[in-house]
């Protein structure tokens, strides 16, 4: 069952499958923040404040977990118990819809979407028609992207999806030659594009996106979520967790060779090589909630449109955006 229908069904959850926790000291601070991340491209940006644990104001301090699907972070969201978290877009929106206790505190990853194709006849997405298009998450992210952009291109009847795999086990066909052409996410499109012998990126979804928009940019995946709770109090400890953020992410960008060391270390399932060759396609960004509503609700309005019930239903009000 996909995270938009457990949260429909009021399914409650097991919290005992937590993402991987680096050992640290333990944590004296008076208060002390519950910092969450999606392992890979949504949480990368994260990962030098996993390591240096910087100082977020007087007695403050954070704990920060790494989880390697929204089924395992979700729980903890809905009860309440993290303060920060970066996760997808359409997740955010559903918790927010159905009553969770979170605000947007900023866009930090557009699309990380890709179709990524061994058959040397695939040169663009109009030479798909009249062919069956592999796919990975079937409800969620990459499936409405997809048809989206399909649909505005006219070639949603001419070309089919297929989900038969996850994005490792495509990934792997792909490498070994039992696929040929596919939709792959960061990074995956990376471990096809070093490991498959005349693999290259025939489409990227982001500026197919753009170009079906009149070109009014990317579309927004990634986003950092905080608890209310966080805007109603002391607002310099959300500032600073949102400015040593940004420096993270820079220094993430700026450095991706020690980035992917770093992400290796932590187990954020990339290896060290990937992650350097990946990070530069994982289009980082830092918008902050206001700014950033025109393109969320753009994005969300393609959940809208092809499942309801994966956003809880409605576009969120005002109130999901204020501003830190």
């Amino acid at each position: 069952m996909c995270v938009a229908a457990l949260l429909a069904a009021g399914v409650s959850f097991s919290l005992c499958a937590k993402g991987a926790r680096e050992e640290v000291p333990p944590n004296t601070a008076a208060l002390t923040l519950q910092v969450a991340a999606m392992k890979g491209p949504t949480g990368i940006g994260m990962i030098k404040m996993f390591r240096d644990r910087p100082p977020l104001g007087e007695g403050v301090g954070a704990e920060y977990t790494a989880y390697a699907s929204p089924e395992v972070l979700v729980p903890r969201l809905v009860k309440g118990e993290l303060d920060v978290a970066a996760l997808p877009g359409n997740l955010a929106a559903n918790l927010y819809n159905r009553g969770a206790p979170y605000r947007l505190a900023a866009v930090i990853g557009n699309g990380v979407l890709y179709l990524v194709s061994t058959d040397p006849s695939v040169d663009s997405l109009e030479s798909l028609a009249g062919k069956t298009l592999q796919n990975v998450a079937r409800g969620a992210t990459p499936e409405f992207v997809v048809r989206h952009i399909l649909r505005e291109k006219g070639l949603e009847a001419s070309v089919g999806l297929r989900f038969q795999y996850n994005h490792a086990e495509l990934a792997q066909l792909l490498v070994a030659g039992r696929e040929t052409t596919a939709v792959l996410p960061e990074p995956f499109a990376t471990k096809v594009l070093r490991a498959a012998p005349g693999a290259r990126i025939v489409a990227d979804f982001q500026k197919e996106w753009a170009a079906v928009h009149g070109g009014r940019g990317l579309y927004p995946m990634s986003v950092l979520v905080a608890k209310k709770s966080l805007y109603e109090g002391d607002a310099r400890v959300l500032g600073n967790f949102l400015a040593e953020f940004r420096k993270s992410q820079e220094w993430v960008l700026s450095r991706p060779g020690e980035a992917g060391v770093l992400a290796e270390k932590l187990q954020f399932g990339l290896s060290a090589e990937e992650a350097a060759a990946a990070i530069p396609r994982c289009n980082l960004v830092f918008e902050d909630s206001a700014s950033a509503r025109s393109a969320l609700e753009e994005f969300l309005g393609v959940f809208l449109d092809f499942a309801p019930e994966s956003i809880g239903g409605k576009l969120p009000d005002e109130g999901f955006y204020k501003k830190p």
